[in-house]
């Protein structure tokens, strides 16, 4: 985890843990789970040995909590992949000696092998929690294992992480294929650092025609990226991208560029990302998007036949990218440039956004509600010692690959005619970044020098992943939390009573959004003053809670609007100390 990270919950989810001795005794609705050695029974086979003779959990409140007491309590291997038809919530306990949370890593099999997936969600309905852990997708020998974190096949599925270090994970932590499922993602870092790093696994990959309800990733850093943070060629209600930190890698970030109906790019840090740009034959052929263009960071196409499916036209898309920043460094230009003097015209370095997103951007007759700001090429500051060792790495790597003429544009070494040695293309990381062995917590810092860029986010704060910043990172949490079940429509345009009232100095205020579009919550004293703004900027349609603290104020008749377009609506509170 990242040394500024919290416990704190997500999506305000509170669970109480009594204290049972040194056992697998359940106590309560908490489960108590030790690491043991290898040889032992691995905590995959504790839990599914905790069902009833039906299949289903003993108790379905159940919560699994590692549980850290000493330096040898740290990695907790599985066997085999988690069949599941329940609930699932993991937590981790850091470790009180070492500081490290718990790390679950697959075990190496007696043929040597290791197994797929840690978790397959099977069954409707049903939520997987996974909190204040570190996910190792190698074994402790160094054998990278080909499955996803969790493979899911359930419809309305939700998946939470929370506070998560993952780490060398490949291919994806949740393929989606279950029918409008919902992933969330806060407060974790991505970091395929080990022995496959640029060519490690993806966020979110949504299968063929299953479609997604809502994917929210806020508050999370990328680092060294092979691949997608989303893809795949189905539908997705909803997406929102929000204060991530993106530090270099070779893949696209945003594969899913058709499905999008409702998305949300804002307060982001790019850098140095898609780094393996896309040969000419790639792009004149079409594969690198239908627009036969170069890669963009953020790249858009129209629905075709995916919107009409589920009632959405084009001009009923809202995507809206604003206060982002991008910029790659100095070495990714020089080595594009010597490819392109080699051979001329054979590498489409990547863009912001290539010409077909730009125009759908600025087509306001056929995309009303595709709106771009604020989104600015500039370098946030990165330690040069990071940036220097890693972006070297990274262009060793992509040169080992190679341009060769009429390559297919993938850029994988297993597609080249002649291989490289595969040992020989992942060592090129630098060892100051090369895994979890490294130790806790994760040596990297993305905390950045530019001044400007640390208050240039549409709420004021930071742009990029806040845990680098922790004094903000806890005002943006107070702010707002979503509701988790977010209705599939909001039917109105509401404002709740404000709960408790009179309130000393938190209360809650509830807001319903009918439509996705800009909106504010702010507070007035009796004189029609400003004093507080609550929440402003882009939201999707849809309800949320917001956490009010006003201990900064005197006590007396305050007066809270919400605005949305032509819409408001306010409502009186008595803050009484």
């Amino acid at each position: 985890m990242k040394a500024t990270l919290t416990a704190m919950a997500l999506f305000a989810l509170a669970t109480v843990f009594a204290v049972p001795s040194r056992s697998f005794a359940q106590a309560s609705d908490t489960l108590r789970l030790y690491a043991n050695p290898i040889s032992g029974p691995t905590f995959d086979q504790v839990i599914m040995g905790d069902t009833t003779a039906t299949g289903q959990r003993k108790d379905p409140n159940r919560v699994y909590l590692l549980q850290q007491t000493g330096s040898v309590d740290t990695v907790y291997y599985y066997d085999n992949s988690m069949i599941t038809n329940f609930n699932v919530t993991i937590i981790g306990k850091r470790n009180p000696i070492t500081g490290m949370p718990p790390v679950i890593c697959p075990n190496v099999l007696p043929d040597g092998s290791a197994p797929g997936n840690l978790m397959a969600p099977r069954g409707t309905g049903n939520v997987i929690i996974l909190k204040d852990l570190y996910i190792l997708g190698e074994t402790f020998n160094g054998q990278h294992f080909l499955g996803n974190i969790i493979n899911e096949s359930g419809d309305s599925t939700t998946i939470i992480y929370d506070h998560d270090v993952i780490d060398n994970c490949a291919p994806n932590l949740a393929y989606m294929q279950g029918k409008w499922c919902n992933f969330y993602m806060k407060n974790c870092e991505f970091r395929n650092a080990s022995n496959q790093f640029w060519q490690s696994g993806g966020c979110v990959w949504g299968y063929g025609a299953a479609p997604l309800d809502t994917v929210s990733i806020v508050n999370n850093t990328f680092f060294g990226m092979g691949r997608h943070v989303i893809g795949g060629p189905g539908y997705v209600k909803y997406f929102n991208y929000n204060h991530n930190t993106n530090f270099l890698g070779t893949g696209g970030l945003f594969i899913m560029t058709a499905g999008l109906a409702d998305a949300n790019f804002t307060n982001n840090i790019f850098y140095g990302v898609e780094a393996h740009g896309a040969d000419s034959a790639y792009v004149l052929r079409g594969l690198a998007n239908y627009a036969h263009q170069p890669f963009g960071v953020i790249m858009v196409d129209s629905m075709g036949a995916i919107g009409p499916q589920y009632g959405i036209t084009e001009a009923q898309r809202h995507i809206t990218v604003e206060n982002n920043a991008y910029c790659w460094p100095k070495q990714l230009y020089t080595f594009w440039n010597s490819v392109n003097d080699t051979a001329p015209g054979l590498l489409f370095p990547p863009e912001w956004m290539n010409p077909q997103t730009d125009s759908m951007f600025n087509n306001k007759t056929a995309w009303p509600y595709l709106i771009q700001a604020n989104n600015d090429s500039v370098d946030p500051g990165f330690s040069s010692t990071m940036v220097n060792s890693m972006t070297d790495s990274l262009v060793k790597f992509i040169g080992l690959i190679g341009y060769p003429p009429g390559n297919a544009g993938t850029f994988r070494w297993w597609y080249l005619p002649t291989n490289p040695n595969p040992a020989y293309v992942f060592n090129q990381f630098p060892k100051n970044w090369g895994g979890w062995s490294t130790g806790y917590p994760v040596p990297e810092n993305l905390a950045y020098s530019n001044t400007a860029l640390q208050s240039a986010g549409t709420d004021g704060f930071a742009l990029g992943d806040l845990n680098w910043y922790p004094s903000q990172l806890r005002a943006f949490d107070s702010l707002a939390t979503p509701v988790l079940t977010r209705p599939k429509v909001a039917t109105k345009f509401a404002l709740s009573q404000n709960y408790p009232n009179p309130f000393n100095p938190t209360t809650e205020i509830r807001v319903t959004l009918q439509h996705a579009g800009s909106m504010s919550l702010k507070v007035y004293d009796v004189l029609g003053q400003l004093v507080d703004v609550v929440a402003e900027g882009y939201r999707p349609a849809g309800e949320y809670l917001f956490n009010v603290n006003m201990d900064r104020f005197a006590s007396g008749v305050y007066f809270y609007t919400l605005r949305q377009g032509a819409s408001s609506i306010t409502k009186k509170m008595v803050l009484l100390k």
